[in-house]
Order: C-alpha cells, then structure tokens, then sequence
C-alpha cells in the first residue's frame, strides 16, 4: 500500500512540475507582449528560452522551481528531496514506465526506484527501453532482496546493456569527490564529517581505518567505533598506528615516562618496531578473464558494490590474490567443522552479502555457517554453508523458534517463529559471476538421477530408431542409389 501510495505521489509531482512549466509560459508570453499564447507560440517562447534567453530573472521562477516550491511544502521535505521526487516522476511515466510499474504493484520501495532512477542517469536514451524491460523482468521474477543484492542487480544489467554508461559514472564519481566538516546542528561541541568518494578509494579508507582499530589490545576500553574516529585523527596528525589505551599499555607509557633520559628528539618519519602500521585489508571477487583482458564484466569490491573491470584491474596488480576453483571446491566434502580457505572464498565469493534476509553486511566479514548444524551431521560442503554476519547467526544458533533451509542449488530460506518464509539470496555473487554458478544438481541427488536415466533412455529408443530406419532405406536403396 506504501510503495503503489509513494507511486501516486510521484506521478502527481511529475504533472504538478509540468502545469507549472505551463503556467509559467503563459506569464512569459504575457510579460513579453505576446498577443497568443496559442501552442505554436508558446512552443516559440521555449525555443527562444533554449537558446540562451534568461527569463528567470526577470520574470520570476521557471515551472521547475515553483513545482520544487510546491512539492516540498506539500510533502514538507527540502528543495532538493522535491527536486527528486519531480525527476524520479517524469522517469517513471516517460522512461522507466515497466519499472515504475512495480513500484505501484509493491514489489519495490520508493529507495528502490530512486536508487533505479540515480544509476541509470548517465545511459543513453536508446539503452533505457532495453534496460526497463529488462531491469523489471528481474524484480517481478525475483523474490525480494537487501539494498546491496538489489544494487548489484541492477548495476549487473547496466554493465551488460550500457557498459559506457559504467564509465561515464566513473568520471562522475571522481569528479564529485568531496569531504566536508561541519559543526553538529543538534549537540553543541561535536562536529560531523561526511564526504563521497570513488568505491575503491572510500574501501582503501575504510580498510586502513578498521586495520588500525584492530591492531590494539583487546583490553582496549574503547568501543569498535571509537577506535576507527581516534585512528582518523591519528592518521590527520601524520601516524599510521593507534596508540593501545589497555591498563597494561598504560602503565608501561607512565614507567617509560617516569624512568626515561632526555634523548634528542628524533625526525618526525621514524617509526618504532611496536608501532609498524598495520595492513589495511579489502577483498575484490573478479573473473580471472577479465583481470587477463579478455572481456570487461564487472568486479565486486566487498562493502561497496560493483566496480568496472578497469577499476578491478587497477587494484588486484598490485594485491595478493587467491584463485578459487568453483569445480574442485563444489565437490570438496570434508568431516571437519572449519572449511578450508578455498572453500570459505568460494562461499564469500557466491554472496554479495550476508545471507538473512533484508542484511547488507559484508560476506567477507561473516561467519561461515552450517545450514544443518557439523554436530548433526552437516557436512563443510559448499552445498552446506553460507555466509551469516555475526548478529544474524546468533539468532540462527540461539533464538527459538528461527529455521533455516539451503537447497542444492544454493538458495537460501529462513523462517521466522511466526511462520513466515523468507528467501535470503534473491540475488548472489553467482549471478554476477557465471564461473560460480551452480549450473547443476549435485550427482547423488535422486531428482536429477531419475531425469536423467529418463532422458538417456529416451535417447537411446531413439537412436536405436533412427538407426533401424537407417539399415531399411540402405536395404531398399543398394548401391548406386
């Protein structure tokens, strides 16, 4: 009811947007001492404004800016949230009609479709058709999934269909890098920082700062976020380490103070053995095609999403790399509880997240789980696990009343205490990378045995026809024909 509500909303700002150009080149043309304002002339008057005439200043706001007006008080929401609405409204009655059209049938939310429209901004007008049809044939034949899965969705699509519009939006990013510092609004004495960077760039940023509050003591009184806003402010001072504020590392400063000699200060660059800057760490699935050359899918940079195969190449040059055989790691089935690494990469790297339903959390920074629990009898095969964030396998493991179920084929459902079932996995990593994709039923399952004794039976009978068939005709038809 919300998403065909939000819809309406958007449909309505659309035409608000456009009675408002009208009215506004009704008052132009009266202004200008236009006897008619028939539609030829009011199609001259917009002419004449496209070609560079300014009428704004003179003769008051343009239609946009009155429909901003009018939106944002009837909405109460900023100039730049009306804006939005009023672009995402036109998009959806001109250019993405069969998308909007799961909006108002509530298979997406509003932060679905304004995401939609915001990535498909740079396509060219002649690709947007294609990719509408397409982008929502994928959210009616799909069950509902995360913001990152849907995202990769539709990221996928427009790399397959507009793959210069991926570029473009590379130039764009870049362009509009910014960070920003501005005083809280709401607590007096705290300050915010915000800012956009490229993927790769904000992944570097975020790895160094994680890298460096991991690398204290675990008595370390702060809190997880805590340590990452000191060690920003560590690396604005020019060092690379966090300092540990354990009771142990404390009392060791306060000795070290108490007993040292006046030594000269030593330049700025050196660095002691115990504060070795700790190595940032973040994890790029890629085909190995692409990092070879011979094609330009897409790569996924765990915790931001779909990058270009230039970005991808750029950054795996230069990293450790880990080769994974989908083949030989989908038919590795061992007794113990831990997968191997292969294995964990490979179930990571099928996931573009955490597979609870609705959980954008990283795979990557997941526990790798058993469907059916190891102490039951489930085996640590990839037909077996999947990646749960911590939060979300506790529930699993503890809370009463949650099941989960992970078929053959990888996908993954949960139920709730109430009763209710949830598909985890609408969208997956094997769907971004067709290496990992589990084309078939594993050999042992009796559903493909039965199909397929069926079908080679059939395909005997009639071979076996085709070659009686073949022996009478040569039998009628002896040489020389």
């Amino acid at each position: 009811m919300r998403a065909a509500s939000d819809y309406r909303m958007l449909q309505a700002a659309s035409l608000i947007h456009e009675e408002r150009e009208q009215d506004h080149l009704v008052r132009l043309a009266a202004a200008l001492g236009e006897e008619s304002t028939s539609l030829a002339d009011l199609e001259r008057l917009a002419t004449r404004a496209a070609a560079g005439e300014d009428p704004r200043a003179q003769y008051g706001p343009n239609g946009l800016e009155q429909a901003v007006a009018e939106v944002g008080a009837a909405l109460t929401v900023p100039p730049a949230r009306a804006r939005e609405f009023i672009e995402a409204g036109s998009v959806l009655r001109h250019q993405l009609p069969f998308t909007g059209a799961t909006l108002g049938a509530g298979r997406i939310d509003l932060p679905r479709f304004l995401a939609i429209v915001r990535r498909t901004s740079l396509c060219t007008p002649e690709n947007l058709d294609l990719l509408d049809k397409l982008i929502a044939e994928a959210i009616e034949t799909r069950e509902p999934m995360s913001m990152t899965r849907f995202l990769a969705m539709i990221d996928k699509l427009i790399a397959k269909i507009d793959p210069a519009a991926t570029r473009r939006r590379r130039e764009v990013v870049d362009k509009d890098r910014n960070i920003s510092v501005r005083p809280d609004r709401h607590t007096p004495g705290q300050a915010r920082i915000g800012g956009a960077l490229p993927a790769e760039q904000a992944a570097a940023v975020d790895a160094r700062l994680n890298a460096m509050a991991a690398s204290v003591h675990n008595a370390d009184p702060r809190t997880a976020a805590q340590r990452r806003a000191d060690a920003l402010v560590a690396l604005a001072n020019g060092s690379t380490a966090l300092t540990c504020r354990c009771e142990a590392c404390s009392d060791d400063d306060e000795a070290d103070a108490e007993g040292a000699e006046p030594v000269p200060a030593e330049p700025e660059s050196t660095t002691t053995s115990d504060q070795v800057a700790p190595r940032p760490t973040f994890h790029i699935v890629v085909n190995l095609s692409t990092l070879l050359g011979h094609d330009d899918d897409p790569a996924f940079l765990d915790g931001q999403g779909v990058i270009d195969a230039d970005t991808a190449r750029a950054l795996v040059s230069e990293a450790q790399r880990c080769y994974v055989n989908p083949d030989s790691a989908n038919t590795a089935q061992v007794d113990r509880y831990a997968p191997s690494k292969k294995v964990a990469d490979l179930i990571r790297s099928g996931e573009s997240c955490c597979s609870f339903p609705g959980c954008n959390n990283r795979a990557f920074h997941a526990d790798v789980d058993h469907s059916v629990p190891h102490a039951d009898g489930g085996p640590t095969d990839p037909r077996n696990l999947k990646p749960l964030c911590r939060f979300y396998h506790r529930i699993k493991t503890f809370a009463a009343g949650w099941r989960d179920y992970q078929d053959p084929l990888g996908e993954v459902f949960f139920q709730s205490p109430t009763g209710h079932t949830y598909l985890g996995n609408a969208f997956t990593g094997r769907d971004l990378f067709g290496s990992l994709t589990r084309a078939t039923r594993p050999p042992d399952d009796p559903a493909r045995q039965r199909i397929d004794t069926i079908r080679t039976q059939r395909g005997a009978a009639v071979k076996r026809a085709d070659k009686r068939a073949m022996d009478r005709w040569n039998e009628q038809n002896p040489p020389p024909f």
